[in-house]
């Protein structure tokens, strides 16, 4: 089978399922009668761009990246709600603590909004390190989250 074939499987999978791991896709492309290896599955999710959001019934599962023409300040602004524990910033630099396994698409969508004020957002599991282009980008932002979180 064809990588673009395999990927459009998973695309499927993602939208009929609650995917939380690499595991757990493997399984669904076996059960649909595509072999494949979890390494295959790893490659396939970085090179599709997945995300891992929050899901509603807790815990976390894999999404499609917003596409051009969604809503990438609803999707954060959605993400954020579900998921910001603190937000402390100094000159230039924002840092926000975040539910484990949310801080990839948390930076992810911030990068996406491709703000002016926004150099570039950095995360690991748990945090995102907002990186601004000066001073006032801080309040900026800041002020966009804010407006995010009670919305």
């Amino acid at each position: 089978m064809k990588k673009s074939e395999r990927q459009k499987h998973i695309q499927k999978i993602l939208i009929d399922n609650d995917v939380q791991k690499q595991e757990d896709l493997v399984t669904f492309l076996r059960e649909s009668g595509i072999e494949v290896t979890q390494a295959t599955v790893s490659r396939d999710i970085r090179d599709m761009q997945l995300i891992k959001l929050p899901s509603k019934n807790g815990g976390y599962h894999y999404a499609l990246p917003p596409k051009k023409d969604e809503d990438i300040k609803l999707k954060l602004g959605t993400t954020l709600q579900q998921s910001l524990r603190k937000m402390t910033s100094n000159a230039t630099f924002i840092f926000l603590a975040v539910q484990p396994g949310s801080g990839p698409a948390i930076a992810s969508l911030l990068n996406q909004l491709n703000s002016s004020d926004v150099l570039g957002a950095i995360s690991d599991d748990g945090s995102v390190l907002v990186v601004t282009t000066s001073v006032e980008g801080v309040g900026t932002i800041k002020q966009l989250i804010s407006e995010m979180l009670t919305n």
